[in-house]
């Protein structure tokens, strides 16, 4: 049976329905079901073999929690007094609005344990575990290498096994991804309203730029603001994110393949679609509320004109381009 067999009806529809709910999440203003998102993120743990974490933080927007991740990171829980996100010389270098900064610190302290304890997490980076990483093995171990032919070799001598899935895939997938245009033209505005947020000063110790000879050292991008932005406040997953569809793409893989689901890729997706945006930390974790309002105009719902956007948060934040 050739892999594009494999491709069933059934198969498409289900992407088809993975990809329409994958929008459905990523455009939601309802408000979060906290305990659903709370038992997926607590599945997403147990499935990279860790407990679930102790500590749950839940701020109102993504920017109130990048600023609670660098709290618990630090361990900075006994110094909430009012100050520590308008302060330079106790908090992180950020330029905020200082009723924001003092409304998000209030919330932060209003959930942690009393005395807070201040020990430091450790940041999980990105999708911690990656789940993907397993189903590709699987894939390959049930289908046969190679997975992916990055040469431009494979195809030509006719090789067989999950590439050549993997390559029908894709095909449908492009037929299908609509949500990634419209969700990733969000995520990069809020991305680059986020950095204008926390840009502060930068630290001396995120070098800048250097021309030696042709190259540029770090090369942009990132700027020393992305850098920045990673280093102190980074870390979080969000449905707005390409992450979200290579979670799809692996899932249906694994259905077309005729192997079992990975609980890990379910938790994760389920994770990713119960809040609008999450830190992963060493036994805590930030989770954040969806927007009250999110509005954008669009010839389609697979594209965005990002000159008419509205993206505000119950705190106050909002991306706003008009």
């Amino acid at each position: 049976m050739g892999y594009e067999e494999l491709m069933t009806a059934a198969v498409k529809e289900h992407v088809a329905a993975e990809c329409e709910r994958w929008l459905r999440a990523g455009l939601s203003t309802e408000r979060c079901d906290r305990p659903a998102a709370e038992a997926a993120v607590a599945a997403r743990y147990r499935a990279h073999g860790l407990p679930a974490p102790e500590t749950v933080v839940w701020m109102d927007s993504p920017l109130g929690g990048a600023l609670a991740s660098w709290v618990l990171r630090r361990g900075f829980e006994d110094r909430l007094d009012g100050t520590l996100f308008t302060n330079a010389a106790v908090g992180p270098p950020i330029q905020l609005v200082p009723e924001f900064a003092e409304q998000a610190e209030r919330r932060l302290r209003e959930q942690l344990p009393s005395g807070g304890g201040g020990h430091a997490r450790r940041r999980l980076a990105g999708p911690f575990g990656d789940a993907r990483v397993d189903a590709q093995t699987a894939l390959v171990e049930a289908l046969g290498a190679p997975l992916r032919d990055f040469l431009g070799l494979t195809w030509e001598s006719g090789e067989s096994g999950a590439y050549e899935l993997n390559e029908e895939m894709e095909n449908v997938l492009r037929h299908s991804m609509k949500p990634n245009k419209v969700l990733s033209s969000l995520g990069w505005m809020g991305y680059r309203n986020m950095i204008a947020n926390l840009r502060g000063p930068i630290p001396t110790h995120i070098v800048q730029p250097e021309v030696i000879m042709d190259v540029i050292t770090p090369p942009p991008p990132p700027s020393r603001e992305e850098i920045y932005l990673w280093e102190e406040f980074g870390g979080g997953m969000d449905s707005w994110s390409s992450y979200a569809g290579d979670l799809i793409h692996w899932r249906c893989m694994l259905s077309a393949a005729g192997l079992p689901a990975s609980p890990a890729l379910d938790a994760e997706r389920d994770a990713l679609y119960r809040a609008d945006r999450w830190w992963p930390l060493e036994d805590a974790v930030v989770l954040t509320e969806r927007p009250v309002v999110l509005r954008y105009k669009g010839p389609a719902p697979d594209a965005v004109d990002p000159t008419n956007v509205l993206i505000r948060y119950a705190d106050g934040y909002q991306v706003e381009r008009a």
